[in-house]
Order: structure tokens, then sequence, then C-alpha cells
């Protein structure tokens, strides 16, 4: 089944204005489904050994075969190939020539910015979003999307989620993670990655991991920038709004993929997910990771946030629409709305009369009131089409 990417309208248009395209992404999030969009292009794989031995032996040979209407896949695999672009698109700016894609942000990012700054539109992709999963899996019910996640190849050809996120963990760590840096044992790296399950919906603490780990802080900072740079985990940073409090700075982690999450968990079932206590910082993650992939897909430039100060107020998410508008919600893994979920939005909104009142919850209705959009998970994106929330 082929499914239709959001980003792809957008990727198609700016090849009009660019000569380079570029689009990084997780591995399995469907980075080859550009294809699709871009059906008249050769595609080349620097993972093939044959593609990269001959870009590699003669360069400029390599380009003057491949100069116009090309994708090339894991870019990142020859840094060289970054400079030789810079020199030819110079030459001749025609848009869209190019399209590169790769699976490492650090990387990808690090030689773009050395060598096509200016010349190149960038893009990232994610694994699907609602509206994206919405034609496979239109009736699915919350549990089960949970459990699945939301990889395209998962999705389509229905592997079961053991399976698949046994073998994702395996080959991420052996192909990606000890190409960057010197693990010297994947046993503790792998812990690590449990540890920041157990830990997710928390503030980030270097000292707490680096603890339990027995490794230096730096190490462990390093792990957590392959694994953001790698779009495995993402932090949340908190809200910097003065509210004349002392608010509290270090920055929640979140998984990009609650199904990768949950198999991280040992969660694999129904019951054993509706009976966790994680349950609730779970569909936290699940909304929270499902907006941060609606806005890039759709380059919705919208800044998120937590609020926490030292008093204990906290909301759990705050969204900047505007310069002069800050959406705020609360998200709830209960089934029926109460007022008492309002309270700490009610005291903020005190403080500052702009800020919009959300609950989104795993309940049946949407409803939009006066003061407050009571949001059930299906409809989260109900109002985001639009710029101002009565």
């Amino acid at each position: 089944m082929e499914l239709n990417r959001a980003l792809i309208h957008h990727l198609k248009n700016t090849a009009k204005y660019y000569p380079v395209i570029s689009l990084v992404g997780p591995r399995q999030a469907g980075k080859s489904t550009i294809k699709n969009g871009f059906s008249g292009y050769k595609y080349l794989s620097m993972e093939d050994p044959d593609i990269l031995n001959i870009a590699k032996l003669d360069p400029r040979g390599f380009f003057e075969t491949y100069n116009d209407g090309v994708i090339i896949d894991e870019a990142q695999k020859m840094p060289e190939l970054f400079s030789y672009l810079q020199g030819i698109v110079d030459k001749d700016r025609t848009p869209g020539r190019y399209v590169l894609s790769g699976s490492h942000n650090y990387l990808m990012h690090r030689h773009i910015s050395q060598s096509l700054a200016g010349r190149v539109d960038l893009s990232t992709l994610f694994p699907l979003d609602f509206e994206e999963l919405e034609p496979v899996k239109s009736d699915q019910e919350l549990e089960d999307m949970m459990l699945q996640g939301f990889y395209p190849g998962k999705v389509v050809n229905e592997i079961p989620s053991k399976i698949f996120y046994r073998n994702y963990i395996r080959t991420y760590l052996e192909r990606d993670v000890s190409d960057l840096i010197n693990i010297g044992s994947l046993s503790v790296f792998r812990t690590f990655l449990k540890l920041l399950a157990h830990h997710v919906g928390g503030q980030l603490n270097l000292a707490h991991f680096s603890n339990q780990l027995n490794v230096a802080a730096n190490t462990v900072k390093a792990w957590l920038s392959i694994l953001q740079s790698s779009y495995i985990i993402f932090l949340l940073p908190a809200y910097h709004k003065n509210f004349g409090k002392r608010l509290i700075k270090s920055p929640k982690i979140y998984f990009y993929d609650i199904g990768l999450l949950c198999h991280l968990l040992d969660i694999h079932d129904k019951e054993a997910l509706k009976g966790s206590s994680k349950f609730g910082v779970l569909f936290e993650n699940f909304v929270i990771a499902e907006k941060k992939k609606f806005n890039a897909h759709r380059h919705q430039e919208i800044e998120m946030f937590f609020f926490r100060d030292s008093n204990g107020l906290e909301v759990d998410l705050l969204e900047t629409i505007s310069y002069d508008e800050v959406r705020m919600s609360e998200l709830k893994s209960g089934l029926t709305f109460k007022t008492e979920f309002l309270t700490n939005m009610n005291k903020l909104k005190l403080a500052d009369k702009t800020l919009n009142m959300n609950i989104i919850y795993t309940g049946a209705e949407t409803l939009k009131l006066t003061d407050v959009n009571i949001i059930r998970w299906r409809d989260i994106h109900r109002f985001d089409h639009s710029k101002t929330i009565a």
C-alpha cells in the first residue's frame, strides 16, 4: 500500500526554488517514499556498496553521470559529496536538481551547514502522524494504536511489535550508534535506553543516569545527543516566560515513537498497557510526539514547552501559536472530563490572559466551551489548522 505523506507537498513546492532539497529522519520513517513524489528522479542509495564505491573512486565522474533529477539516500555516508555538490550547484542553480536524504540529523546538518548553506531546503520526516495514518487504521482503538507505533513499514505490513522493535533496536545499535561513538559495551547502552524509557516524562538529570550506569556524565550527554540526532528521543524545554516565580528549567524526556517506548517498557498487550502505572505519562508522550510530527510534516513553526515552577504548579504542554498567543493543554488519560483538570491552567491564566485552555483526554466527545476546548484524542488536530482558539 502506498501512503500519502503530508511532507511531499512541501518538498515538491520547494524544489521549484532550491537546487538541493534535504530530507532527514529516523530509519524506517518512510524517507524512501520520497520516490513517489519525485517519480522521474533517479534513486541512488549510499548504503549500496557498489554505488558508494563508484562515488568515492570517481566523484567527478559520478556527478557527471548523475547531474540532474537525482535522489541520493543516506547521503551522510559520503561526506565529500557535499563539497562537490557546492561547486556543482554554484555553477548551475537550476531548482530541484538534487534530493538528499539521510538518517542522521547531526551528520547531515553539519555537512550542509559547511557546504550547502543557502543552497538547500531542510525538512524532517518522522513516523506517521494521525492524518497520514487515517486511511490505513481509521477505526483503531487508542491502546492498539499506542502498542502498534507509527513506523510506516510496520503499520502497512502489520509486523508484530515484538519482532519489529527488537530488530529495530538491534539494527539501530549496530549500524548507527556504533558508527558515531565508541560505546564500549552495547549492553550498557541498551540499559541506558531502558532507563530513559522508565524516566519518560521526567526532567533530565545527567547525574542520575551517570550514577545508575556507572559511566561519566559526559558519556551520558554524548549518548543523549546521538539519540536526539537519530530521532529516537526529544527533549521538551521548560516554558521560559517569567511569571514572577522561580521556574524549573530542566527539559523533559520523550520518545518520538510510542510503540518503541512501550516495547522498551516491556508492555506488549492492551491489558498490560491499560493496567500500567505509566499509562498516564504514556498518553502524555503519545499526544506530545504526535504534535511534534504533525507540525514538522507541515512546516508549522510552533514551539512547544511544559511549565513547572518551584511551588509545584505545572501544565503539561504550552504551544506558541503566535507572538501574543499561547495554547496550553492538560493531557489526561481519563475517560471523563473533570473540572479539577482546569485548576493549574486557571492559575496561569490569571497571570496571563492571552493563554488559551485545552483538555486532551481519552473520552468520547470533543466540546468547544467558552473558556476551554475539551478534545478527545482522535480530534487532537481539530483546532490546529486555525490560528486562534476561542
